[in-house]
């Protein structure tokens, strides 16, 4: 599973690269199966994003007050509250 974390969400790869996922730095041209960024601050604004975007199955998970214990959780069952 191919996880990206835009930099300014430092903490939060780190953690996930200790606990052994694969977690890339740049989304430019290569498909992931998971974003993880911060909605409200236009986290999944990115102009190299548009050729990342799976058409199927990607997760988008939004880092908002999360721990990483819960977003660790979120990856593992791959499930996710209703945004609205």
């Amino acid at each position: 599973m191919k996880i990206f974390v835009p930099e300014e969400l430092k903490y939060i790869k780190q953690q996930l690269k200790k606990r052994g996922y694969n977690v890339i730095d740049e989304i430019k041209n290569q498909e992931c199966d998971v974003i993880i960024c911060n909605l409200k601050n236009g986290g999944l604004i990115n102009p190299n994003m548009h050729n990342s975007v799976k058409e199927e199955g990607m997760l988008i998970i939004d880092s908002g007050s999360k721990s990483i214990e819960e977003i660790e959780c979120i990856l593992n069952n791959r499930s996710y509250n209703r945004l609205f």
